[in-house]
């Protein structure tokens, strides 16, 4: 009887461990999903979130834009480039979306418009105070010589309103970053410069 209970109770006991091991497995992996989801800002941008995936975001835009591998920019390393013929959300002001992925994540959007006056700057710049319910800063006009920049704070991100004149033609744009992952491309930005 003894060598029977002793059977019984490990056999008890091991069911229990497995169980507990299982539990600790689901609670891992609910875990990470909690942390990944937590990544995405709910702040919509022109149809786009910051901190999606980026098999989300295309399969998002699939049928509402054409998307096409973004040249590397010239200075540092912005992570994964790609351009967009259109935002997600109908907005007839937008020329193209550029966004970059960061690990698989959406860590910039930037919407570059048509109509690249001055006088569109300063309402773009309304518009972003008024939603955001932030003042934005110019840079200093000490160091502005054919762009005029403004920054200001959103949730979770930052966010850089510009109008620069190039050689070839006049952009007018908003760039939304989102913070966490920013500062992880930076870090990644400075060990590629190291190596």
């Amino acid at each position: 009887m003894s060598a029977r209970r002793t059977r019984l109770r490990r056999g008890v006991a091991g069911a229990a461990l497995a169980v507990f091991i299982a539990a600790l497995v689901i609670a891992g992996s609910c875990a990470r999903a909690k942390k990944d989801d937590s990544l995405v800002l709910r702040e919509d941008i022109y149809g786009f979130f910051l901190g999606q995936t980026k098999d989300t975001v295309f399969e998002r835009a699939k049928d509402i834009a054409t998307i096409t591998r973004a040249p590397e920019p010239p200075l540092g390393y912005r992570g994964e480039l790609w351009n967009f013929s259109m935002p997600l959300e109908a907005h007839r002001d937008v020329d193209y979306v550029r966004c970059a992925f960061f690990k698989d994540r959406l860590v910039e959007v930037i919407v570059y418009f048509r109509d690249t006056s001055v006088m569109n700057l300063e309402r773009l710049k309304e518009q972003l105070e008024g939603q955001f319910r932030a003042h934005a800063v110019a840079e200093s006009p000490d160091y502005e010589m054919a762009q005029k920049t403004y920054r200001l704070p959103g949730p979770g991100m930052s966010i850089t309103l510009r109008r620069i004149t190039k050689k070839e033609r006049i952009e007018l744009y908003i760039q939304y970053l989102h913070n966490d992952l920013e500062k992880e491309l930076v870090e990644k930005d400075k060990e590629l410069e190291r190596k």
